[in-house]
């Protein structure tokens, strides 16, 4: 029906936003409230489960009074969220702990146990041919994985992995507090590197591996049941609708990860598209019906929205805005009272202070300014958790223009390093199609034109990409919209952008050089960085 509204949920690492979409899945207003991360130790990334919650009903509400939409009008909740998170909740489903989310890096200190000795590049032989081989894919060596966190909560907290019943991700959680079922979805089963994705009678298993369970002492029953993305768990509690204002007869859709969501929205659904992310995080990935994996550079496949017809090559990056809102608030500190003021203005500043700024922040002395984006350490193309970002090549002449447009590029170039290993995985492409809040910027996405020499493809609300993603799921569970050729019809792209040839050769250059600067100094972040 025309008049069908979908609420999608963003569950992110920095705030929850509620997306209102139409039946044509047009944006028709959103809502975001932001809550913290907590680093309690060096390593640690924390969220408190009852922040997502909270936010979930703020902003649920902020929307529906903005619109003035009624709650019979809502045909169903759906969710994209943050993958990797790790939180134990007992029987009743209360939290034990705070989530250890995707950045926690605490679990690294069990790699011994992931992979004993002898080992190759910090691999096991053995142990990743397992993994490969049934999973198509593996932990990475910076610990940020599900299986080290267990490994750290068996060991480091015994009490609570005991008392836990089940581990939840992100969205499970929430999906608890609305249904009261413990399930998850295909692609965020996919991250716990636990489920045999092989295919069997043509179409992947998708279920959790006994024998891999059985290598790490994983008790099978505390992992939550495996759901498709479009399935449709069940109704609002009377309690969870009471809360949210909403109808006992809206339908909870299971709905998917970020990543996946994002390969909906950004309209680079059919095999052999590809789509990248400036978000807090960024990446590279698309749809293949065969499962490749280039472990060295962690890139490989995991779930998609169609769990029985693709797989997502992924090339997971740690930072990409984040390294603008570090920027903001740590070095430029703006006050509290101050964002808040000009909050709708300080990318735009940002922007037009880039676009002052010679290609590869280019001073008036000739010297081109790079910055390394590794902020939080690093996975796809390095893998590497002893790695940190850097200004490199600092001179008087200088300013704040050129450390602005070092960070665009940067994350560029870093952008450029993923889509060069997928492309050799599978095949070049001739355009990307590009999402998240920096897609936003104009200027950034001129940026990645030049620096990738692709043709750029923005589309229309590109912040929210991943929730209209979630919300065109739902509309496939209800509707039986099956086939990724139809629901590009639902996409719509706001702008191209086209490389200039002009900066070619300068940003050919540039780009080796930003690679040699890992290359050169892997043995000195190494030595700086172990705890």
């Amino acid at each position: 029906m025309s008049d069908e509204k979908f609420l999608s949920y963003d569950l992110g690492t920095t705030a929850t936003k509620a997306v209102l979409v139409s039946n044509e899945m047009e944006l028709i207003d959103s809502a975001v409230e932001e809550f913290t991360t907590l680093y309690p130790e060096q390593g640690y990334a924390e969220h408190d489960p009852n922040d997502w919650w909270r936010t979930l009903i703020s902003t649920t509400k902020t929307v529906l009074e903005k619109t003035h939409t009624q709650a019979d009008e809502i045909t169903a909740l759906t969710f994209c969220s943050q993958t990797q998170g790790l939180l134990p909740v007992d029987e009743n489903g209360s939290p034990l702990m705070n989530c250890m989310i995707w950045l926690d890096s605490r679990g690294a200190e069990y790699l011994h146990k992931v992979y004993p000795w002898p080992r190759v590049l910090g691999y096991s032989p053995l142990r990743i041919w397992k993994f490969l081989r049934i999973t198509g894919g593996a932990p990475g060596l910076t610990g940020k994985d599900q299986i080290p966190k267990i490994l750290w909560l068996r060991d480091k907290h015994p009490e609570i992995y005991e008392k836990c019943y089940k581990y939840l991700d992100v969205k499970d959680y929430i999906i608890f507090r609305l249904t009261g079922k413990m399930v998850t979805s295909t692609d965020l089963a996919y991250l716990y590197w636990l489920v045999d994705t092989r295919k069997k009678d043509g179409k992947p298993r998708n279920e959790w591996s006994k024998s891999l369970c059985k290598t790490y002492d994983i008790d099978m029953n505390r992992l939550p049941e495996i759901r498709k993305p479009t399935d449709i768990i069940g109704h609002l509690t009377d309690e969870a609708a009471s809360v949210l204002g909403l109808s006992k007869k809206t339908q909870i859709v299971c709905g998917i990860g970020d990543m996946p969501a994002a390969a909906i929205g950004s309209g680079a659904i059919l095999e052999g598209e590809l789509h990248c992310q400036i978000g807090t995080s960024g990446w590279v990935l698309g749809h293949v019906s065969e499962r490749k994996v280039d472990i060295s550079h962690y890139t490989g496949c995991t779930g998609s929205a169609f769990p029985d017809q693709f797989y997502l090559i992924t090339a997971h990056q740690e930072i990409a805005g984040a390294a603008l809102e570090w920027v903001k608030n740590s070095i430029l500190y703006f006050k509290e009272e101050l964002q808040e003021k000009v909050k709708k203005q300080v990318y735009e500043i940002f922007d037009e202070l880039v676009a002052q700024c010679e290609p590869g922040a280019k001073g008036k002395g000739g010297t081109h300014l790079l910055f390394m984006p590794w902020l939080f350490g690093e996975r796809c193309p390095l893998d590497d958790d002893h790695v940190r970002a850097g200004l490199i090549n600092v001179s008087l002449d200088h300013d704040r223009r050129h450390l602005l447009r070092s960070i665009f590029e940067g994350v560029a170039f870093n952008a450029k390093w993923a889509l060069e290993i997928v492309e050799k995985m599978y095949s070049p492409v001739e355009c990307l199609h590009i999402v998240g809040g920096g897609a936003k910027s104009d200027v950034w996405c001129q940026i990645y034109a030049d620096v990738m020499n692709r043709r750029i493809l923005r589309v229309k609300w590109p912040q929210v990409a991943g929730a209209i993603g979630a919300a065109i799921i739902a509309k496939m569970a209800l509707e039986e919209l099956n086939d990724p050729a139809k629901i590009k019809d639902f996409i719509y792209i706001d702008k191209e952008f086209h490389p200039n040839p002009e900066y070619r050769l300068l940003y050919n250059h540039l780009f080796k050089e930003f690679k040699n600067l890992y290359k050169q100094n892997k043995k000195w972040f190494k030595r700086m960085n172990t705890r």
